[in-house]
């Protein structure tokens, strides 16, 4: 592996603009500029030119990546609702000031069914059977005044 003279570092960094680097350029006038060395010198110092401009570019490619991940929405999942986890076992949902819709997808998704009523703030307190889905359909919607669609 080569050392790689300070000087020469120091040399191609102070051609780096914070706007931008001219790799082609800062190797062109380095190289003019120690032509007077051995050639074999000058290829070593022209590989560490490219090699500080090439981490000099992947730093602030990598500043630019994060920065531009940083700001991107968030993906949100999809919440599943699950209010009565044991109603398998009691035969019974029970709801305590529960959201309208929470209580329509969970009730959809037991019964394999799409539950469907306007757009409501309506919270839900009651205990049901699992008996049938047209009956608790009914009780909810004299409940709290509202018209539910059942689409099998």
């Amino acid at each position: 592996m080569a050392e790689f003279n300070e000087d020469d570092l120091r040399y191609v960094s102070s051609l780096y603009d914070k706007e931008r680097f001219d790799t082609k350029r800062a190797i062109a006038r380095f190289n003019e500029e120690t032509s007077k060395e051995s050639n074999h010198h000058r290829w070593w110092t022209t590989a560490a030119a490219v090699a500080a401009s090439a981490a000099i570019a992947f730093a602030a490619g990598w500043g630019i990546v994060t920065t531009i991940k940083d700001r991107q929405p968030a993906v949100t999942k999809q919440e599943i609702v699950v209010l009565n986890p044991d109603v398998a076992v009691t035969h019974k949902f029970v709801y305590e000031d529960a959201p309208i819709a929470d209580v329509l997808k969970e009730l959809s998704d037991y019964y394999h069914c799409t539950l469907r009523t306007k757009p409501s703030d309506k919270h839900l307190t009651a205990t049901f059977p699992d008996d049938d889905i047209e009956f608790i359909v009914s009780l909810i919607e004299e409940a709290l005044d509202i018209e539910i669609t059942i689409e099998k």
